[in-house]
């Protein structure tokens, strides 16, 4: 493919990229429909079904977008002279603050969830490994060096962080309702995360009577 022939089609599959991406969101893959993907990105069907073959292969080039967006953060707070500690912080507000900031993502991940994960799970094992492996390293490298506790279940802290950052996102809806309040509006996000760092600091902390290594 030549050099001007791709930069002609590359806007195209940017605009389809993002109307599927509205779509699948909105609807889910079950209930989004190629046309109205098609109409939004300002295509034919034929066009669409020429770059990306086929709805479902659509659906996975969206999820792998975002799941390879989301999990890239985690690299981007390694380096520098930074503790593990202020360094599995900033992941977790990176995490937090581009679900904030991408509403879609979690309504994609919540849309999984009620599916069943029949398509993430053939894209997200690799993508995830490679994300968590940073999180995962930096957390090791503070109990080897004693800033954390020497007894933390790595997996299931990850799992724990994880849930606790984009739960608050699927679930905002009913959080507005239960709350009576925007859970999205800056200080309401602002209270969530730093409700989520300081349970973090509580639960790594080594205890004192053990000293660092306890």
């Amino acid at each position: 493919m030549s050099a001007k022939t791709d930069s002609l089609e590359q806007p195209a599959k940017t605009r389809i990229l993002k109307a599927a991406e509205e779509v699948f969101a909105a609807k889910g893959f079950a209930g989004a429909r190629v046309d109205e993907i098609a109409t939004r990105a300002r295509i034919n069907k034929r066009m669409l079904y020429h770059y990306f073959g086929d709805k479902e292969k659509l659906y996975l080039s969206v999820l792998e977008n975002n799941f390879a967006r989301a999990l890239k953060l985690t690299h981007q707070a390694l380096g520098g002279n930074s503790t593990p500690p202020e360094q599995a912080e900033q992941v977790i507000t990176r995490y937090f603050l581009f679900l904030a900031e991408h509403p879609r993502y979690a309504r994609l991940v919540a849309w999984e969830m009620l599916e069943g994960g029949n398509y993430a799970r053939k894209i997200l094992p690799p993508i995830w490994e490679r994300g968590l492996s940073s999180l995962r390293s930096i957390l090791e490298r503070g109990m080897k060096e004693g800033y954390f506790r020497q007894d933390i279940d790595v997996d299931q802290l990850l799992i724990t962080l994880h849930t606790l950052c984009i739960a608050y996102f699927t679930h905002k809806s009913m959080l507005a309702i239960l709350w009576h309040g925007d859970p999205h509006s800056p200080e309401n996000l602002k209270r969530r995360l730093d409700h989520i760092l300081r349970l973090f600091r509580q639960y790594v902390t080594p205890h004192p009577e053990g000293g660092a290594n306890a």
